[in-house]
């Protein structure tokens, strides 16, 4: 007999995974409709973080995947940057039904997709900040732009990694995020997202239950570094998200200046 031979057992469990990632698929499709429209006719960001917020939530109950966050307390309450790794497409959904709405979180985002043009009325009204891609765009455009939100006061979630891979491991770090931090001078708090690569993983539009955790890790106040320590605290803040995404950050290597201690 052979032993791979799938086993009635094994067949039942895949079939309910099926039937689960179809009505995960039907719930996603009912919230987003029913919530999507009142946030494009809101055209208030503020207003459409909150309906964003509840209907992430609502899509995670009735899907019943458990999403918890640690560590909330320790998020300052001036405008900050925010750092989180990159592992899913769920990523910003679980971060919109986790992170508080007030003063709220206004989060980034590359024009690279045409699906993003699809959406774009509803990324405008929960006040996404689209940057710019492309290599004849410059890179310190982008940098102005986000370091001009972090001035007029808000808090901004960044994925430096940029994109994702269907393997585990962080990739390297974008520089701008953190020199925008700095040319603001507001706090750099660096986090980490478990479970969603395992919930939808890249190559696959097929979902899996799986327990979504964010966990809030250091705050680096501004009086801790400079432009140039900015560069260096981008080696250190890999290291952290790694341990708190409970990822190695093995896609590349990244080596840098001696890391900086939160004070």
């Amino acid at each position: 007999m052979d032993d791979k031979a799938e086993t009635p057992l094994s067949r039942f469990s895949r079939m309910l995974a099926g039937a689960w990632g179809a009505y995960a698929w039907i719930v996603f499709a009912a919230v987003l409709l029913l919530a999507g429209i009142p946030i494009i006719l809101a055209r208030q960001p503020a207003v459409g973080r909150r309906i964003a917020q509840g209907a992430a939530r609502m899509l995670f109950f009735l899907a019943r995947v458990p999403v918890t966050a640690q560590g909330m307390e320790r998020l300052p309450p001036r405008s900050h940057l925010l750092l989180v790794n990159h592992a899913s497409f769920l990523d910003a959904i679980a971060l919109t039904a986790l992170l508080p709405t007030a003063p709220g979180y206004t989060f980034t985002t590359r024009q690279q997709f045409p699906a993003q043009r699809l959406l774009c009325p509803l990324l405008k009204g929960v006040g996404i900040l689209v940057l710019s891609s492309g290599h004849p765009k410059p890179a310190g455009a982008n940098v102005g732009r986000l370091a001009a939100a972090l001035r007029s006061g808000e808090n901004l979630v960044v994925f430096p990694e940029g994109g994702f891979a269907a393997a585990p491991g962080l990739k390297p770090f974008h520089s701008g995020a953190f020199v925008a931090a700095a040319n603001a001078r507001v706090p750099i708090v660096v986090a980490g997202l478990r479970g969603t690569r395992a919930a939808l993983p890249l190559g696959t539009w097929w979902p899996r239950r799986a327990a979504l955790t964010l966990k809030i890790g250091p705050v680096y106040p501004p009086e801790a570094y400079d432009r140039a320590g900015a560069l260096a605290l981008l080696a250190t803040a890999r290291q952290v998200m790694a341990a708190l995404a409970g990822e190695e950050a093995v896609n590349g290597s990244q080596a840098g200046p001696a890391p900086i201690r939160p004070p």
